[in-house]
């Protein structure tokens, strides 16, 4: 028996039903997630103190920018192996097999370049979208300016930005929210992925963006929390402050965002496979198909 209500879910009960649903297999899935994130944190531990962006004669240090953003990309991209695996010890518990750490782990290679090519196209998508939206904002704003009109362009791109940030946002929510369980359940690829998670969206595109925004709200609010109390936000307040870092207050943010992602990322996991059912549920009467299914396995 499924552990999803066999019908269109609402608001609520997407949260709700992914809360319940993590609680289950909390252990096991806090477990998989941590393991999975070790090796980013000690890609990030080795890296050490970021760069100020500056070498020790003032100049731009490029090389050492690029240097620690390639570290960083690549820390992240290996603990997104951990998050896979999450997804499929998920899948398993959904579709009736027993999860576990090494199931999942072994499930995550096959779909894990997939995943990563569908986010990482969904990044190009979203990318090109807001470098259109701020060109077009800056050859609107930057004539105001010339023109002496400050107020009236100031004016202009404090709505334009917030429209810039919703429409980015949208996009990314649009074509990611259902990457994972069309992969892990529909077995498409990557670039049938992200069309599949557009498409998924059709006719509620306000409802999965509030949902998509809660999701990301809950699963970062910890983590910015935590970082602030650490001091980890002076490096925004002062930049200055970038390469003052010691080795030990570094070493403790990390921690904590390492302990906190391996809390919260399992959460933003099951509430896309609970929002992909409910899709799925209302375009293409998916709880119709799925209790058809189980009244036929079980037979008269």
């Amino acid at each position: 028996m499924s552990v999803m209500p066999q019908r269109p879910l609402g608001f609520g009960e997407i949260l709700d039903g992914a809360i319940q649903f993590y609680r289950r297999d909390f252990g096991l899935y806090f477990l998989i997630a941590l393991v999975g994130g070790l090796p980013g944190f000690a890609m990030l531990l080795a890296l050490g103190t970021p760069t100020t962006g500056l070498d020790a004669a003032g100049n731009p240090d490029f090389a050492g920018m690029v240097f620690d953003l390639l570290v960083v990309l690549l820390a992240m991209v290996v603990s997104w192996v951990g998050t896979v695996a999450v997804a499929v010890a998920m899948r398993d518990r959904l579709t009736g097999t027993q999860p576990s750490m090494e199931t999942a782990y072994r499930g995550a290679l096959r779909p894990f370049p997939s995943s990563l090519g569908a986010y990482a196209l969904a990044i190009l998508l979203v990318g090109a979208v807001f470098t259109v939206c701020i060109t077009v904002v800056g050859l609107v704003a930057l004539p105001l300016g010339l023109a002496g009109s400050l107020t009236l362009a100031i004016a202009f791109l404090v709505p334009a930005g917030l429209l810039t940030t919703l429409v980015t946002l949208s996009l990314w929510s649009w074509s990611t929210f259902a990457i994972l369980p069309t992969i892990l359940l529909e077995g498409r690829s990557a670039t049938s992925a992200v069309q599949r998670s557009f498409a998924l969206s059709k006719g509620a595109r306000l409802r999965v963006l509030g949902i998509m925004l809660v999701v990301l709200i809950i699963e970062n609010a910890f983590s910015i929390g935590a970082l602030a109390f650490s001091g980890g936000l002076d490096v925004f307040t002062s930049p200055a402050t970038a390469g003052t870092v010691g080795a030990t207050r570094l070493a403790l943010q990390n921690t904590i965002g390492l302990l906190i992602g391996a809390l919260t990322a399992p959460f933003g996991v099951a509430a896309a496979f609970f929002l992909h059912h409910d899709r799925r549920a209302r375009l293409e009467a998916a709880d119709l198909e799925t209790t058809a299914a189980a009244m036929a396995k079980d037979g008269p």
